[in-house]
Parts: C-alpha cells; sequence; structure tokens
C-alpha cells in the first residue's frame, strides 16, 4: 500500500499529537456552513459526503507554506485521472480571503473541478480546526500536512508534512477501505469535547462551596496548564493531569499509594476525594460532570480518544 510506504514509516505514532501522521479515530466533520470559491453556499459535510478528499489549510497572502501546498494539489490534480475523488483548500484568515479571494488563489495554481476552496466564517472556523488539532490563523493554523476525509465527512488519517502529490493520488484512487484498515467506528465532532472541556468550554459546572463558577474560571487549563503539566503560586502547588502522572501509582498529598482509573477521577472530580480518600486543595473546585462528559476529558487526558 503506497500510503503505508510513503506516508507513514518512521514517523509518531497517529494521534500523538499536532506533529504527528498517520489514521486517527475518525472524526466525522461538524455540521456547519461555507462558502466555496464560487460562491456557493454549502454545508460542509455536504461537501465531502460521497467523495474521498485530500484537504489542506492555506491563507491567500501566504508566501511560504501555502504556495508548495498549491502545488502540491496541482500535481495530486493532474496524477488523480478519472478517478471522482476531490481536494478542498479551506482558508485559515477567514476575516480577509474572501471566497473570491480563494478563488483567485486557486487559480494561481490552475485549479481544476475537482478541487474547492472553502471560506468558512470565522465564528465557526476554531470548531472545525479542534477537529485536525490545529489553531485559529494566520500565521498558525495551517500546516504543511494533508488531512485525508472519507466519503462518510470523517476525517480519518493525515500525511506527513508535504508527501509526494503520487502518494496523495495513490490513496484517493485506490479508494481503500479506511474503515476496515483503522478497524474502529467512527465517532461525532462532539467526542472532540474533551479537549473543550479541559479548555473551559463543555458541559460542566465548577462549584466553590456552594458558589458556582463562571466557565472560565472553572477550566482545568487554568490552573493545570495548557499542555496539564501543573504548577503552583505561592504555597498552592498544582498536580500534573498527564496520563503517567494520573495512572501510575503514587502518594498523593500524603496519602497511601495510588493510580486513577476513569472511574476514581471522575468521582474526585464529583466528590474532591482522590482514589485513596484524602481531600483535594481548597482550590480545586467541586464540579457537576455527567459520565459522558467526564469519560471524553478522561480520553483526552491519558490519550485514549
Amino acid at each position: 500500500m503506497i500510503l503505508c510506504s510513503t506516508f507513514w514509516i518512521g514517523g509518531a505514532a497517529a494521534g500523538q499529537d499536532a506533529h504527528g501522521f498517520g489514521p486517527v479515530v475518525p472524526v466525522v466533520l461538524p455540521d456547519i456552513g461555507a462558502t466555496r470559491h464560487d460562491g456557493a453556499q454549502v454545508r460542509l459535510r455536504d461537501v465531502f459526503a460521497g467523495r474521498r478528499t485530500a484537504l489542506q489549510f492555506i491563507f491567500v497572502d501566504c508566501t511560504t507554506a501555502c504556495p508548495l501546498l498549491g502545488s502540491l494539489f496541482r500535481k495530486v490534480d493532474q496524477a488523480l485521472g478519472s478517478t471522482d475523488a476531490q481536494l478542498v483548500s479551506i482558508t485559515v484568515n477567514p476575516q480577509r480571503d474572501t471566497a473570491a479571494r480563494m478563488g483567485e488563489w486557486m487559480q494561481r495554481f490552475h485549479a481544476g473541478p475537482r478541487w474547492v476552496g472553502l471560506h468558512v466564517d470565522a465564528a465557526f472556523l476554531p470548531e472545525l480546526l479542534r477537529v485536525f488539532k490545529q489553531e485559529a490563523g494566520p500565521p498558525s493554523g495551517h500546516t504543511l500536512q494533508v488531512f485525508l476525509v472519507d466519503d462518510k465527512a470523517r476525517y480519518v488519517a493525515r500525511t506527513v508534512d508535504l508527501p509526494s502529490a503520487a502518494a496523495v493520488a495513490e490513496e484517493l484512487r485506490l479508494g481503500s477501505d479506511w474503515e476496515t484498515r483503522l478497524g474502529v467506528e467512527s465517532r461525532p465532532a462532539v467526542a472532540l469535547a474533551g479537549r473543550d472541556v479541559y479548555e473551559g468550554r463543555g458541559n460542566v459546572i465548577g462549584m466553590i462551596g456552594e458558589d458556582r463558577l463562571a466557565p472560565q474560571a472553572s477550566a482545568c487549563s487554568g490552573c493545570h496548564g495548557p499542555a496539564g503539566i501543573g504548577g503552583g503560586e505561592g504555597k498552592t502547588t498544582v498536580p500534573p493531569l498527564t496520563r503517567e502522572s494520573l495512572t501510575s501509582l503514587q502518594t498523593r498529598r500524603g496519602g497511601p499509594p495510588s493510580a486513577y482509573t476513569e472511574e476514581s477521577f471522575c468521582k474526585g472530580l464529583r466528590t474532591r476525594l482522590d482514589p485513596s480518600g484524602v481531600p483535594y486543595s481548597n482550590v480545586m473546585p467541586r464540579y457537576r460532570i455527567d459520565g459522558r462528559t467526564c469519560h471524553q476529558l478522561w480520553g483526552f487526558l491519558t490519550g485514549a480518544q
């Protein structure tokens, strides 16, 4: 299989971070509106449904990575032949890149009918970028990787930086059964709520005593940090929230050695007691969180999703 030999050999395991490559647990793209480069109003899922797609993120004024991505897709377009697969370029600068500007950018690379440019409203773009573990741009939010979306509008894999056009075209042309090869079922985009919960965007209520906290005040990332490595301020020590720190056997707050399971982790959020029954610090909120949401948060923190 050309994809395996060309895209993935020698890289990090898929799903480890935004720079890894290979298959991912399939995620259905969010059902948001978009504007095609020809001005047509479309639904994002409708653009991808029924066709295998190679996707890239660009912005028109980019003079470094994006011309390379444009040239890559031009070569892929030429190599695809009569297959019904498609190419999609999405701007990460919707404030400036109108649909018309996207069309002009694509004309520079002589885009054919199978190549679609999309403008997603700035209010919805972050939701889409989180699916692909990208940040809002520019200059971030675009990468030299190409993302693969199957005919069920599910993000299923990502390539190395600037993969060969032949490899991308071969994967799209073969139409390999991604679902069978990955051996997993798809999950809706809301399953990415584990990160959203961690960053204070989930359906979770934090309480200090009987006082309800504002969402931004109860975000895990506010104390434990964006990467979950912990820290502290003054006499307050904030432990890390990493897979190793949660699941390894260790002494916590002077209690006997313990390790978290998903069950004890979720119970601790609700009761403010660690697995050995030792109370958390007084600055740790008590959370009203349902089982599904806590499962997502646990999966995000431990890499299980």
